[in-house]
């Protein structure tokens, strides 16, 4: 009997889910889990980026944040598929998208596709700008977004005026049905591995088309896509939903701030203190974060270079700048810190930090 796959494609959209307090990074995880994989595999990682240093700082949020967590901690293989900058297999190096661009703004039709393939994105905004869930990303934003991009086809072609959309699918599913075949050996007593995808918003639809084209075809596994399983809406994405609120300043002060007190995760100490210093009480804020580093902060993977950055800030507008050193050169000496932490803690190395700094 032949091995057979059963995959389901899970949607991200990078920072768009601190804005959807009903498909937040802890839905996107929930989700996975309650599809139960044999194997996760990533389309916005490729192949070894997981074990280099940095990897956190990708725009797609969940993916370090709960669903790379979570599967690890399950023992469940994470694989990323996706194309790196230089990567070999990748149709659509040399910059030939932007020579198309460039040409066809020299001339007036030219430029009308250009607008009219602009245009079509109008309906992606919209659908973007509102709080989605799992049903709605699935069943308007990606028919939203396929829309768009066969109007970009029609009007600039396959390759460099679809940016090589289908090609690059095309080898994002042979690595991903390449990683069922490795997972199966692992796995006793079924012939069906469950895969789940968790690939970008908009490389969905070609996806989509690509695991039951060619590349499956040739890989030799009979592929079956199945609905993404919905997450419910449990406890830990609603606290999910309020400290994403406080992190995007969404929402009242007094409100936000009433209901930070009422959650123990540290993290919420740490909203707590840059809303209280953005409303004139540094000394408190200053409170709330040492409260913090006081005790167990490593969770989640962007809160001690966070709060360590922010934490030197305070000291200096504390006039504490021996203490504030100490601060940023903790975020300089940590394993994993965000890309805006360390330059936030180079900055107060180099000159102590004022509220003049903080509005630049």
């Amino acid at each position: 009997m032949g091995l057979s796959a059963r995959i389901a494609l899970f949607p991200v959209a990078g920072p768009f889910h601190t804005r959807w307090p009903r498909y937040n990074v802890v839905h996107v995880r929930d989700s996975v889990r309650a599809f139960a994989p044999h194997v996760v595999a990533l389309t916005p990682l490729y192949p070894g980026e997981l074990t280099r240093p940095g990897w956190q700082d990708t725009a797609e949020l969940p993916l370090p944040h709960t669903v790379v967590p979570w599967a690890t901690n399950q023992g469940i293989p994470v694989v990323e598929v996706g194309l790196a900058p230089d990567d070999p297999q990748d149709p659509g190096l040399g910059g030939a998208a932007e020579d198309l661009k460039r040409y066809l703004e020299l001339y007036e039709d030219g430029q009308a596709r250009l607008r009219r393939v602009e245009a079509a994105l109008a309906p992606v905004r919209q659908l973007l700008s509102e709080p989605l869930d799992l049903d709605r990303v699935v069943d308007e934003l990606v028919p939203a977004i396929e829309r768009q991009q066969a109007l970009q086809t029609e009007e600039l072609g396959t390759g460099p005026g679809d940016d090589w959309r289908e090609a690059r699918a095309a080898v994002i599913a042979s690595r991903s049905l390449t990683a069922v075949r490795t997972a199966s050996a692992a796995v006793s007593g079924s012939d069906t591995l469950r895969l789940a995808i968790v690939a970008e918003v908009d490389r969905q639809p070609a996806l989509r088309r690509a695991l039951t084209g060619p590349a499956a075809a040739a890989s030799g596994v009979s592929v079956e896509i199945v609905p993404a399983p919905p997450a419910g809406a449990g406890e830990e994405g609603r606290v999910r939903a309020l400290l994403d609120a406080a992190m995007s300043g969404i929402g009242q002060p007094e409100s936000l701030l009433r209901s930070l007190a009422a959650i123990e995760e540290p993290e919420a100490r740490y909203h707590e203190a840059n809303l209280l210093l953005e409303h004139g009480h540094p000394a408190e804020a200053l409170e709330r974060l040492e409260k913090l580093v006081g005790g167990d902060f490593q969770e989640p993977y962007y809160l001690p270079g966070f709060a360590l950055a922010r934490l030197g800030q305070l000291r200096d507008l504390a006039a504490r700048r021996e203490d504030a050193v100490r601060s940023y050169r903790g975020v300089m000496a940590l394993s994993y810190a965000p890309k805006a932490a360390r330059e936030a803690a180079e900055a107060g190395l180099s000159a102590p930090f004022t509220l003049e700094d903080e509005g630049s």
